[in-house]
């Protein structure tokens, strides 16, 4: 109805083609006719009825899988689709304009194929595969933080050396041992079967050979879900994505994997694709969907507008609101053209830097750290024209409002970002008493 917020609009050709756009739009015609209908669904209701949660997400997925979003990103010669990453973030966008939780869901399969295609594993990528691009429908979970640090995971001057989940080598396997934070979506395999959801590919685990070997220590693993040793917590109970991304703890008791499980091959190799594809492309992503949450949030604030009037004028009409309308327009338009520059660059890395390089880090930091303030400012203002409608839950703005949070904070947060923004222009620094605190053993 809007054609500024249509993709034939909104996507820059600059950074896409027009075979990307009809993509994109055949994207959101399926959101709109299968998600939008069904996002109080997707939490369970007011009530937060799991059943009714769990059956909504995986129903919903597993129709996404149909469609071959998931297998969007893997190369044709694996069975996929072998898509641009600038498709890989329109797809995000779309997606999220419903819910930003189910994005995600879908975006991990996406994220554990960059994994494996930057590490140089087709025999990984060729085991998987099948899997992937079948009939049935999969998901699976990247692990990151621990419980000690918050952030420091991606924190460049600790080089890892906060890692405290250990892949210790024995023959032709390593044994892992350690407790992880929020992954998502996490629990026993058996948790992932039903209702449309055939099971869970597994943990892309981030871990270390040796706690105080820095960078050329710190390496991802594939654990497969149904993997002996693995003992979970029960879902977090959370604002938002209640059930599209159960997050929870988890603990690794000598958890044994095949050597060859270990995504990284090399010295280093390691450090640079959780920089480059966990942290930096996972920032990126999370631009996109935090952008189409907020032209979702427009959206229902320009029909809103078109409907309620003030002494018999439009209240869209009014100079006031209009002025509010195009700030938010504005806002998104720019963090969408910013993140879809960022994608392109991707693309470009004898120009612009390998994925991992602070330059790039410090790029995909602030598409996300833009997009997040606007999601933020979008829903406030939102609400704040919109009154108690905008506050009562039919309206769903407290439902954006809830989800764009995590969406903004997960992968190091935005003062994070500020650091590794600062960073990418005049290179990274050590904390002060940091030569101290490594002289002591690293002890957190």
């Amino acid at each position: 109805m809007y054609a500024m917020l249509e993709p034939a609009q909104k996507y820059s050709q600059a950074f896409c083609t027009p075979e990307d756009i009809v993509i994109a739009e055949e994207i959101r015609k399926f959101v709109d006719k299968e998600l939008m209908p069904r996002r109080h669904d997707l939490e369970g209701g007011w009530h937060r009825d799991e059943v009714l949660a769990r059956k909504t997400v995986h129903s919903l997925y597993a129709k996404l899988v149909d469609i071959g979003v998931t297998k969007s990103n893997l190369p044709e010669q694996y069975g996929g689709l072998g898509m641009s990453p600038m498709v890989r973030t329109m797809i995000n966008e779309e997606l999220s304009r419903a819910d930003i939780g189910l994005a995600t869901m879908v975006g991990k399969i996406h994220w554990i194929v960059s994994f494996m295609l930057v590490g140089g594993r087709s025999d990984l990528l060729e085991e998987l595969a099948p899997k992937i691009v079948g009939g049935d429908s999969w998901t699976a979970c990247v692990a990151i933080t621990e419980p000690a640090g918050g952030a420091n995971i991606e924190d460049p001057a600790l080089e890892f050396q906060t890692l405290r989940v250990v892949a210790k080598q024995e023959g032709d396997e390593y044994v892992i041992n350690g407790h992880k934070l929020w992954p998502g979506p996490a629990g026993p395999a058996d948790y992932f079967k039903g209702d449309g959801l055939s099971g869970h590919l597994g943990y892309w685990t981030v871990a270390t050979t040796d706690p105080q070997g820095g960078r050329d220590c710190a390496g991802l693993f594939y654990v497969p879900a149904d993997a002996e040793g693995l003992e979970f917590s029960q879902p977090y109970k959370k604002m938002g994505f209640s059930w599209s991304d159960t997050n929870g703890d988890i603990w690794f008791n000598n958890v044994r994997i095949p050597k060859r499980y270990r995504i990284d091959t090399k010295p280093g190799q390691g450090a640079d694709i959780i920089k480059a594809c966990v942290i930096g492309l996972g920032r990126l992503s999370g631009a996109a969907r935090l952008i189409g949450l907020s032209t979702a949030v427009l959206e229902i604030v320009l029909e809103w507008g078109d409907n309620r009037s003030i002494a018999g004028t439009k209240l869209r009409e009014r100079s006031m609101f209009a002025g509010y309308l195009a700030e938010m327009f504005r806002a998104i338009e720019v963090c969408r053209h910013y993140y879809m520059s960022v994608t392109w660059q991707v693309t470009q890395p004898e120009i612009y830097g390998a994925h991992h390089s602070p330059q790039m880090i410090a790029r995909f930091s602030a598409a996300r750290s833009m997009a997040g303030e606007t999601a933020q400012m979008v829903t406030n203002k939102a609400m704040e024209l919109m009154g108690a409608f905008g506050y009562s839950y039919e309206g769903q703005i407290e439902k954006y409002m809830r989800d764009y949070k995590i969406a903004q904070l997960w992968l190091g947060g935005p003062q994070r970002e500020r650091l590794d923004i600062a960073q990418g222009l005049y290179g990274p620094f050590r904390w002060g008493g940091q030569d101290a605190w490594e002289a002591g053993g690293g002890k957190v």
